[in-house]
């Protein structure tokens, strides 16, 4: 019984290691002329390489995980016209009133609900207001839209 125990670990190792030959990439096309790397050999994303410390000596290395970075940056453009509208008074019973260095009169002004419905959609009011008495207790965010947008966050009593 042992040896059969010991014929199947060693022809366990055969296989493994003959499917490990078989599978292996190539990128390493010549070391004596000093060009390691082929033009033509791609590398994927993930895939191990070797870069040889000399080019001289092929059984030496540095092993490596071919990796991509990719950055993405997010852009928040300037608002220069909301970062100088204040809404007031918050918390509120009834009208929210804008305040601002420039006339909001029949600027498009969107309210939404905690959850993220529409509740409201108008113009701004000749006196600078919008009219939340219609609407439950609870926390509501206002968009003022123009050539830029900006949300406050009001709540309603």
């Amino acid at each position: 019984m042992p040896k059969i125990k010991r014929m199947r670990k060693n022809l366990l190792i055969i296989l493994l290691f003959c499917g490990g030959l078989c599978n292996a990439q190539s990128v390493i096309q010549s070391i004596n002329s000093g060009s390691v790397i082929s033009a033509t050999a791609t590398v994927g994303v993930g895939e191990i390489v070797v870069i040889p410390q000399n080019q001289n000596q092929s059984a030496t290395g540095l092993i490596g995980v071919l990796a991509q970075v990719n950055q993405q940056f997010l852009e928040v453009p300037s608002l220069e016209l909301s970062d100088k509208i204040t809404v007031y008074p918050n918390p509120t019973v009834a009208k929210v009133y804008f305040e601002s260095t420039q006339s909001l009169t029949k600027e498009s002004v969107s309210v939404f609900n905690d959850a993220g419905q529409l509740v409201i959609q108008k113009e701004i009011t000749p006196d600078n207001a919008v009219d939340l008495s219609d609407l439950a207790q609870g926390i509501y965010l206002i968009q003022l839209s123009n050539e830029k947008t900006k949300t406050f966050k009001i709540i309603k009593h």
